[in-house]
């Protein structure tokens, strides 16, 4: 076992063995409820260290000192249980909508266990690694091991590996870090052969990704990571707020994902501004039913992962005589914990063999029916019809499950307010690629890969031979392919020119002309024939996510952009492909309804190119029958509560409940969809749980 091994393993055991049993509770019920608050979310710190999971959580304050008071306390208790922290304000001028900024001081004031106070920062953070070791060379071993593990190669993973080869001198490493934190494209300052993208707003979540990941390979337990002062949103100009607001979202549904976070905690405190405000997340749809979604109702003992806490103690509240303890999560239930944790946060599970699946036997039987076609096919289209929270991303993450076991990467294209420039596949081909999920260990995105391919110069060296093979041949990929390498040979940063032109990062500024539309398709095109060869990869799988938007958030110049984008996805041309459209019942009707007259526009446009195929997508359309997402009746929903609490007891402990089948016909009369129910139920759930453990025996403590 290697130094960082031990030190997780210590941690660990130290964490489970100084938590605190209190037989007479503070004095102050205020006091008593922030400390049964801090435990909560100790417990969500043994949770995710186990799962590898990721959520956000909100806190509500009075007052800005007194949530930075319990975030010292929240810091302390981290950092015994081997986690790092990091603390930035939210400021106007580092905000949500500028999050490489907020990355770029989350990781200036990162500061691991046992660090002293100065020692914040990354260089601490592998100065602290070495010293753990007998020799660099052990470190460098143990490093690269951690790495491997934990799927991380990109900018901040060369640099840090760069910085340990160096160790005894590391004053040139050190500096470079923090040139690449303040956003310095260091591949064109240092006219570097290999690839290192610059710290910006489009690298931002990534690079936070990539920090958790390192974090964990260096040998600690995860990230507490806390953003205070966010009531700050509510006083930006429109457009930033609602930017703001839609990043919070996206990493509330993505800091869990594929390429995601590992192992963090997300805090994210505020004022009752941000919450009540008449500017606050109420004018947000989508991130109020995330984070203001209805709980059990229990408030006397707040569970852990319950997504918005208050630090006030609710009025009249009476502390228990003993507070609930941390309990060390059972490993053999990883995944079912980590299902519960996201159900906890409205999302569904990451592995769809947990048993939460009800009444989609026929529409796996669908999918069976989808592949079966697309292997002898050359394109297949599908709709996927379902009412907003019935269960289409429930559904969505099965395809995904079962695209990724057929070797078929997933591409996923959303129809929400920020990708309005849907109709635009030079804009949106960056993003497109950002949010694929590739069938490769630790279902890495697309640009994953590619940092992969520009960051080494062997690894370079075969790209470039792989790029020189498809060129030899005909078609759009081969056009592609010859175009990247000829602007390979003309520079001298050839990873970074590889990088900016398989990144599509160079199209995102380009106007909506036939031309650039051409060129981002074929560069898809080259896409899917690298990781074909590099990585036998099969046809790909699309899906279109939030259709409906086309009706709600869309002018009509970008609907009839966005279907003549649509068209080409859903046209057939993509070789081997399954394309799935999801979209609420009403607004396929009116899809339907008016198909014939928009995309008759779109084929009559004098640009539209001719795998821009508006007659396909019609036909289409009107004839492919939608996969129906089941409305589950009430027997089905009465299954799915019993399906939560058996998953429940399997992954806690089986507690007492003499309410719950009162409770469910209560719940299931209220909640309006399949979701909120999974969510009440599982905050129900946690709540008795969590109570329960204030009187476990010390032996239950050592399982």
């Amino acid at each position: 076992m290697g130094p960082a091994s031990l030190l997780v393993a210590g941690v660990d055991s130290a964490a489970v063995a100084t938590s605190p049993r209190t037989s007479s509770p503070p004095e102050s019920p205020e006091a008593a409820w922030q400390s049964a608050l801090l435990r909560s979310a100790q417990q969500g710190m043994e949770d995710i260290a186990l799962t590898g999971a990721a959520e956000v959580l909100f806190l509500r304050a009075k007052r800005a000192s007194a949530a930075s008071a319990w975030f010292d306390a929240l810091s302390d208790a981290a950092w015994t249980r081997g986690f790092c922290v990091a603390r930035v304000s939210v400021l106007a001028d580092r905000c949500f909508d500028t999050l490489d900024g907020l990355v770029r001081n989350l990781v200036l004031s990162l500061r691991a266990p046992g660090a002293g106070e100065r020692d914040r920062g990354w260089a601490p953070l592998l100065d602290a690694f070495l010293a753990a070791h007998d020799s660099p060379a052990a470190a460098l071993a143990d490093f690269d091991r951690g790495a491997a593990v934990f799927g991380t190669h990109g900018d901040l993973a060369v640099l840090t590996r760069e910085y340990l080869e160096a160790a005894g001198r590391p004053a040139r490493p050190a500096s470079r870090i923090d040139a690449w934190l303040s956003g310095t494209d260091l591949s064109r300052v240092e006219s570097r052969g290999t690839a290192l993208a610059a710290l910006s707003a489009p690298t931002a979540l990534r690079a936070l990704g990539e920090c958790s990941r390192l974090a964990r390979a260096l040998g600690h337990r995860g990230l507490v990571l806390i953003f205070e002062g966010a009531e700050v949103l509510t006083r930006l100009s429109a457009s930033r707020r609602d930017g703001g607001f839609t990043v919070l979202r996206e990493l509330i549904d993505n800091a869990d994902g594929a390429r995601g976070l590992v192992s963090a905690q997300l805090w994210v405190s505020a004022t009752a501004l941000l919450y009540d405000g008449a500017r606050g997340i109420a004018l947000s749809g989508p991130l109020s039913s995330r984070v203001l979604a209805p709980t059990s109702g229990s408030a006397d003992l707040p569970p852990p992962h319950r997504p918005l806490l208050d630090l006030s103690a609710p009025s009249g509240w009476h502390a228990p005589a003993m507070l609930p303890i941390p309990l060390p999560a059972v490993r053999s239930e990883a995944a079912g914990l980590r299902a519960i944790l996201r159900a906890a946060h409205g999302l569904p599970p990451v592995d769809p063999d947990v048993g939460l699946s009800v009444g989609h036997e026929r529409i796996d039987a669908t999918i069976d029916e989808l592949f079966r076609h697309a292997s002898l096919e050359s394109s297949v289209f599908a709709l996927v019809s379902g009412a907003y929270g019935s269960g289409k991303s429930h559904l969505l993450m099965h395809l995904t499950a079962r695209s990724l076991a057929e070797r078929r990467p997933v591409f996923r294209l959303s129809l929400e307010y920020l990708d309005a420039d849907l109709g635009h596949p030079q804009r949106h081909l960056h993003r497109m690629l950002d949010q694929a999920v590739l069938p490769l260990p630790g279902a890495p995105s697309a640009l994953d890969r590619l940092v992969a391919w520009t960051r080494t110069p062997a690894a370079l060296e075969s790209l470039r031979a792989l790029l020189g093979s498809i060129a030899e041949g005909a078609g759009d990929a081969a056009s592609a392919a010859t175009k990247a390498l000829a602007r390979m040979r003309r520079s001298k940063r050839p990873g970074a020119v590889a990088e900016g032109f398989l990144s599509a990062s160079d199209l995102r500024a380009r106007p909506a002309s036939a031309a650039y539309r051409r060129d981002a398709y074929q560069r898809l095109l080259l896409w899917l024939e690298l990781l074909s060869r590099a990585d036998g990869c099969r046809g790909p799988m699309i899906l279109i996510d939030e259709a409906e938007n086309l009706f709600r958030a869309f002018t009509a110049p970008q609907r009839r952009a966005a279907l003549r984008s649509l068209s080409y996805y859903c046209g057939g041309t993509l070789p081997g492909s399954c394309v799935v459209l999801a979209i609420t019942p009403d607004a396929l009707d009116r899809l339907r309804g008016e198909a014939d007259a928009q995309l008759a526009d779109v084929a009559e446009q004098r640009t539209v190119l001719p795998s821009e195929d508006a007659a396909m997508l019609r036909r289409r359309l009107h004839q492919v029958r939608p996969i129906e997402v089941p409305t589950l009746d009430e027997a089905q929903r009465v299954v799915l509560a019993f399906k939560v609490q058996a998953l429940h007891r399997r992954v806690r402990a089986p507690t007492s409940d003499p309410r719950w089948a009162s409770w469910i016909t209560e719940t299931i009369a209220s909640a309006a969809t399949p979701r909120d129910l999974v969510r009440r139920a599982v905050d129900r759930l946690e709540g008795l749980w969590w109570r329960s453990t204030a009187s476990v025996g010390d032996e239950d403590q050592e399982r």
